[in-house]
């Protein structure tokens, strides 16, 4: 991706390229402005490390990291899910299997506020050997991958992925992998603030746990790329369910709306991902 483009042409090929991105059609159908509009793109970055392309108009099949190169058809251009062969989720945990850990828009934290809606169909797509969820997470060894996208109206995302793997045990090892991952997230968002000369003020705390459930709260003033830029907070949810890891992520972008979700309620948000 060159970078002669223009700033908003960057950010929204980065957004298509991570999986966490319902962001995509957000910014396609908002004129998200912010104060972070001048800060300098980690787009060379995302390219090298992630293989970041432009959003496709059709499907280009699997990729070796899926959450970084491209979203799924059916959250980047609201078509239908992929149902090819080679689309198709592979392993233990079959498409039955990651069908039924999907949430619906009236099970999403904070409705009340935010008046969830899908965004498109659910997708279903063969993962590549990693899914980044954000900019702390990689989750390995997946065999399934199904995503969903959820819009608020706000013009804010929300995400859930579900990822299936050869038996419990995997997906135990990549559940620990997440609970890893953000332990050690206030120390990588703020390494990545100050290196694009950011404040070192993100937060990170753990909101809710239980068994193989846990929830968190990330608040930050966010480098674009894998994120969108700006003061924001993050929600994120991680439940194994059997052999699929459940991952659950919405934003609240204080340059769309002032935040409204108390994380006291994670406990409930888990209990809802764990049934």
């Amino acid at each position: 991706m060159a970078l002669t483009v223009s700033s908003r042409s960057v950010r929204l090929a980065v957004l298509a390229g991570a999986g966490v991105l319902a962001a995509t059609a957000v910014y396609a159908v908002t004129d998200h402005a912010d104060a972070s509009e001048g800060q300098a793109p980690p787009a060379a970055a995302a390219t090298a490390d992630h293989r970041t392309t432009a959003p496709a108009t059709t499907p280009t099949g699997p990729t070796a990291t899926p959450s970084a190169t491209q979203a799924p058809p059916a959250v980047a251009d609201k078509a239908a899910p992929a149902t090819t062969p080679a689309a198709r989720a592979t392993g233990a945990a079959g498409e039955k299997a990651l069908a039924a850990t999907r949430v619906t828009a009236r099970q999403l934290p904070d409705r009340t506020a935010q008046k969830w809606k899908e965004l498109a169909p659910p997708s279903t797509r063969q993962p590549g050997p990693e899914f980044q969820l954000n900019e702390c997470v990689t989750v390995r060894g997946a065999t399934g991958w199904q995503q969903q996208g959820f819009i608020s109206a706000h013009k804010t995302p929300a995400v859930q992925d579900s990822l299936g793997f050869p038996d419990a045990a995997s997906a135990r090892a990549a559940y620990r992998a997440v609970l890893a991952g953000m332990k050690d997230c206030e120390a990588t968002s703020r390494a990545l603030q100050k290196r694009y000369g950011l404040a070192a003020d993100a937060r990170v705390r753990q909101t809710a746990g239980a068994g193989e459930a846990a929830a968190w709260s990330r608040t930050w003033t966010a480098v674009q790329g894998l994120s969108a830029p700006g003061a924001q907070a993050n929600h994120i949810y991680a439940v194994r369910r059997g052999s699929v890891l459940v991952l659950l992520h919405f934003d609240e972008w204080d340059s769309a709306a002032p935040r409204s979700y108390d994380p006291k309620g994670d406990a409930d948000v888990l209990a809802g991902l764990t049934r």
